[in-house]
């Protein structure tokens, strides 16, 4: 009589199978996640990236001689400010053989901005010329 020796393996096949099965879901599943961190890494840094588009406009209005502030840009994300003065100057011509001093003062301010969103914190240094007219009270940025 001859047997069928692959009778009993059919067991054994089935584990090894489930085995396969499950650390392929497993895998996917850390797949899946890891996907979704990376996802939500981007939107954050997207989200950030589409505000700081709209700080020259900021900086135009913003009042360097507190030195700090805090500014709510909208969608969650906060600017947080400090400003500090690097240089001041009053430029003067020469017309003849005695100086002429300007109407205006020149500022240089170092301005650090920082960008905060969820758990998110962009820093960055910008430099910004003011000047401020000697006949009025305005500072403007040139």
């Amino acid at each position: 009589m001859k047997r069928n020796s692959s009778k009993g393996f059919i067991t054994i096949d089935i584990l090894i199978a489930g085995v396969i099965l499950t650390a392929g879901i497993a895998a996917s599943a850390y797949l899946f996640r890891l996907g979704f961190d990376y996802l939500d890494r981007a939107n954050k840094a997207n989200t950030i990236a589409l505000k700081i588009s709209q700080t020259p406009a900021l900086l135009r209005t913003l009042d360097f001689e507190k030195e700090s502030g805090k500014e709510e840009l909208g969608d969650g994300v906060m600017l947080s400010w400090t400003a500090k003065l690097l240089s001041k100057s009053r430029p003067a011509t020469m017309t003849g053989e005695a100086p002429v001093s300007s109407m205006h003062e020149l500022y240089l301010y170092e301005v650090t901005l920082s960008f905060e969103y969820k758990d998110l914190i962009r820093t960055y240094k910008v430099n910004v010329f003011r000047s401020k007219s000697l006949s009025g009270t305005d500072t403007s940025p040139i």
